[in-house]
């Protein structure tokens, strides 16, 4: 390895250019510009820049866990040394010298280890500062687990429970369309199983998001060691991105199948020519990372017709459908191995679980296709377009993806999260958690015994990308049946959230609907709003005032953003929804915005209040009244305060001041007893139409001293 290094250097330095000459290479005779350019890019290893990015990752980590140190003093021990390490890592990946290949690999497994240490630390701040389940399914599984230890078949009980025992906020829940939450188990038996050996030792605290939390470190070391040497420091990278440690500590159960789907696909395609258990390795892998959830369910597909091409190249189709057979029977064999003691219990009870994300009516959402329906209101009418959309686009890629091979093949992994984005619910995690899988599946690929596609490659393209086409347009075709005005809002006054609205709504559709509503803010759909007021069914052509009243602190939007209106119908599934309603699009500034010195009773203290729009720029309007409010905060609770503004009465709040032309509000503030206790004061606007108040200015303390 060390004499390999060597004559690469002595081949870079023969690449130098002499004196004089620098505007061309020579070597071996003159080269053209494009080889210089090349030559250039090749001085300069993926290698290095691999590493050097690591060691910026081990920095990022360190300023991570900075923001804990006063909660966990010892953590800046843990901050110093990945901080040291990590420009330790950057420096010598620029070291110009050959290094002992035992002592690479250790520095660099070192690496990996202060990496998954940094993240297995971050956790665990991440748990203590928010220790209840971020999500349904994640409560489920070890619930489901918890059950099984108990004798209870997991599939027939009911999961609600799982809820309150794990402290699920309830807009974690899954909704169906009519607003009831899905109370039923959902995923395949290895989803909870799992768990069971670590619940039997009496392991339960946080045990869910801990496995999670495993799974992902072991899925970057894995990938980290499968990856060749030139990009595996990138995986480090890669697995320490906010969106991937989020959802492993969130409650996103994803991660419990990377490991396995990563030993599945790498050197996938090697699978006939392979002999021995390791034949056995990919196949088996894949059916368990199914047995886990449902995702890599897409994967088999396009595996299983990546080998048949493979094999129908070298040796026709007859072994090629023996050698495609045998990979399916042993995935199958490996996805039953968990979930057979469950089908043999209640086979229709097991189905009806597995099944429950594709047919329980659940409420559309994510970041895929759907978004435009959701917050545009563009198409909508009838959710089973999305349905639609999503099988064709199955078929019309698995056919491309076979019609072409081998040039898409590496594409292999990626494909099914091409095919869930345009999923009624396509989520983050479906579009994101299968690129580290799919980087270890494509860069360790062998060349292909496939030369070329179908010569009539074109024809099935363009007929999928028609198809496709067709799908889409009947999803922005259907219009949504109803349209939705919000006209009022309550809010909570200074908790800032809305807790009551008011919505006209008008069916267009030719059939009666029982609409359901929910609201949706930063991207997330609440759970469902009681209606107060209006008809329980909207028969066609009817327009009605609907009177919402949130259930729970969680479903209240803040009024510092906008939020939406959103309402459902089963029969047939639809989505409709509101404009965007902006309850603040003015705030209010103090100058001063503090006063660190105590204050004597009967000092005049002038303070100016300056109206803002949403980008902090001065906004020029005069007569806009702002509100000045005085409050004491104890430890015992809330107390009148008995400053004077602008000359009222003592412990007058709120008291009224007009802007000036400059927009400006001017309040004078004297204290009229001393007390240990602060004078807290905070400016707000009203709106002149709906009377909420909104735009809150910062809290003013003001000590009251005597003279």
């Amino acid at each position: 390895m060390v004499g390999s290094e060597l004559a690469e250097q002595r081949a870079a330095a023969d690449q130098v250019p002499p004196p004089g000459r620098e505007g061309r290479w020579f070597r071996a005779g003159r080269v053209t510009e494009t080889d210089e350019e090349s030559t250039l890019l090749s001085s300069v290893p993926i290698r290095r820049i691999a590493w050097t990015l690591a060691g910026v990752t081990l920095l990022l980590w360190s300023l991570d866990l900075f923001g804990y140190v006063d909660t966990f003093p010892w953590l800046s021990l843990v901050m110093v040394a990945l901080g040291l390490w990590g420009f330790g890592t950057i420096v010598a990946s620029w070291y110009p010298r050959p290094v002992d290949r035992r002592l690479a690999t250790a520095l660099a497994w070192t690496t990996v280890g202060l990496v998954l240490t940094a993240f297995v630390v971050w956790s665990y701040t991440q748990i203590v500062a928010a220790p209840g389940y971020g999500t349904d399914e994640v409560a489920f599984d070890q619930y489901a687990a918890q059950l099984l230890l108990h004798g209870v078949n997991p599939y027939v009980h009911s999961m609600a429970h799982a809820f309150s025992l794990f402290h699920v906020s309830p807009n974690g829940y899954t909704f169906r369309l009519t607003g009831q939450p899905v109370t039923t188990l959902s995923y395949p038996a290895l989803s909870f199983l799992v768990y069971v050996p670590f619940l039997a030792v009496g392991w339960s605290t946080q045990l869910a998001v801990w496995v999670n939390v495993a799974a992902w470190a072991l899925g970057i070391a894995l990938a980290f060691a499968l990856l060749p040497r030139e990009v595996r420091a990138l995986t480090l990278v890669l697995g320490s991105l906010g969106i991937y440690v989020n959802y492993a500590v969130g409650g996103v159960t994803d991660a419990l199948f990377v490991p396995l789907l990563i030993g599945a696909v790498y050197k996938w395609d090697r699978f006939a020519y392979t002999r021995g258990p390791l034949a056995w390795r990919g196949p088996v892998l894949l059916g368990l990372a199914m047995a886990v959830k449902q995702t890599p369910w897409l994967v088999l597909p396009f595996l299983a017709g990546g080998i048949a091409m493979e094999v129908r190249a070298r040796a026709g189709w007859r072994t090629s459908l023996r050698t495609t057979g045998r990979y399916l029977a042993i995935t199958a064999g490996a996805f039953l191995l968990p979930n057979v003691v469950f089908i043999g219990a209640n086979p229709r009870a097991w189905l009806s679980g597995v099944l429950t994300p594709v047919a329980s009516h659940a409420v559309p959402a994510g970041q895929g296709l759907v978004g435009l329906s959701l917050f545009l209101g563009v198409g909508g009418g009838s959710l089973a377009t999305y349905t639609l959309t999503l099988v064709v686009v199955f078929c019309a890629l698995f056919g491309v993806y076979l019609a072409t091979y081998p040039t898409l093949r590496a594409w292999a992994v990626v494909c099914p999260a091409i095919v869930l984005f345009f999923s009624a619910r396509s989520f983050g995690s479906y579009l994101v958690t299968l690129v580290p899988v799919a980087i270890v599946g494509a860069c360790t690929l062998s060349p292909s015994a496939a030369a070329t596609g179908w010569r009539r490659w074109r024809w099935v393209a363009l007929g999928g990308i028609g198809a496709t086409m067709a799908a889409v347009a009947s999803i922005f075709l259907i219009a949504p049946p109803l349209d939705l005005a919000i006209t009022t809002v309550r809010t909570t006054g200074q908790l800032a959230t809305v807790v009551q609205v008011g919505v006209r709504v008008t069916n267009h559709s030719s059939a009666a609907v029982h609409p359901a509503f929910s609201v949706e803010s930063g991207g997330t759909i609440s759970a469902f709003w009681l209606r107060q007021r209006g008809p329980k069914i909207l028969t066609p052509g009817e327009t009605a005032n609907y009177r919402l009243l949130a259930p729970n602190f969680f479903a209240q939007p803040p009024i510092t953003g906008a939020f939406q209106v959103v309402a459902f119908t089963s029969q047939p599934g639809s989505v409709s929804v509101s404009g965007a309603f902006t309850p603040t699009a003015l705030h209010l500034s103090l100058d001063p915005d503090a006063i660190n010195q105590r204050q004597p009773v009967g000092r005049p203290i002038t303070v100016r209040v300056r109206l803002l729009d949403q980008l902090n720029r001065a906004v020029r309007r005069a007569g806009v009244p702002v509100y000045m409010g005085q409050i004491t905060y104890t430890q015992q609770g809330l107390l009148l305060s008995q400053a004077i503004i602008n000359r009222g009465q003592p412990g007058q709040t709120p008291v009224t001041a007009y802007t000036n032309k400059d927009g400006v509000a001017t309040f004078v503030i004297e204290g009229t007893r001393a007390s240990a206790n602060p004078v807290y004061f905070e400016a707000n606007l009203v709106n002149g139409t709906q009377f909420f108040p909104y735009g809150y200015s910062e809290i003013l303390p003001i000590r009251f001293i005597g003279r």
